[in-house]
């Protein structure tokens, strides 16, 4: 089963700075949460990182997975590093004070697998998972299907989905009900003035109209 997992506000642990480790860090960076990355070496993206603010580095040799114990908050928790048994104590230890786990080298003993991810735009993301069996075949796919998606996935379906977090945002203190929600948002992808007015690139006037609709469903609502 493929999830997003919400990670905004929450505290994510990254133990090892390695190749696999700044690959997760990527992963978490611009997700809204808290990062947290232990490391025995700090080369110059941890270092740029932890000067941005971005996350917080800790330099520490471990042997064990006790220095977990120095955090009550966790909620995910990714071992990286280049030691098999080290990756095993630290998801027994993550797993044990509740948080979400990974190991990088055993998606048998994770809570979740890494899928392939297609990002377009930061909005829409279509991901392909082999559920660990094979993260190379996962990637070799991506490629060949990142090239199909980038040519029927138009530039208006962004806006769209843009415009649809929008809309969602302005609905929920207005129309009451979810059903009635879901009708509004339905709506603005059947209006044609919104509509043409995305692909015209008037972005601002399509959200001027989105809130004028939205007035009237909330005048019907309340009727």
């Amino acid at each position: 089963m493929i999830v997003d997992l919400n990670v905004r506000g929450k505290h994510a642990i990254v133990i090892g700075g390695g190749t696999e480790g700044i690959r997760k860090i990527r992963g978490l960076l611009g997700q809204g949460c808290m990062i947290t990355v232990i490391s025995n070496r700090v080369n110059r993206f941890l270092a740029n990182q932890a000067a941005l603010g971005k996350i917080e580095l800790v330099k520490a040799r471990l042997s064990d997975a006790r220095i977990l114990e120095d955090y009550n908050d966790m909620f995910l928790v990714l071992a990286a590093t280049n030691d098999h048994m080290l990756n095993r104590k630290i998801v027994e230890k993550g797993r044990s004070m509740g948080a979400f786990v990974y190991a990088a080298d055993d998606p048998v003993v994770s809570d979740f697998s890494y899928a392939s991810i297609l990002n377009i735009e930061g909005v829409m993301q279509v991901a392909i998972s082999t559920s660990g069996r094979s993260p190379i075949m996962a990637r070799k796919v991506r490629i060949r299907a990142e090239r199909v998606l980038r040519r029927i996935i138009r530039k208006a379906d962004i806006e769209n989905a843009k415009l649809q977090e929008f809309a969602r945002l302005a609905a929920r203190p207005r129309i009451k009900t979810v059903g009635k929600r879901k009708e509004f948002l339905y709506s603005l992808i059947k209006d044609r003035r919104i509509q043409n007015l995305i692909k015209e690139d008037k972005i601002e006037d399509a959200k001027s109209a989105t809130l004028e609709l939205l007035q009237e469903w909330e005048r019907k609502s309340t009727k």
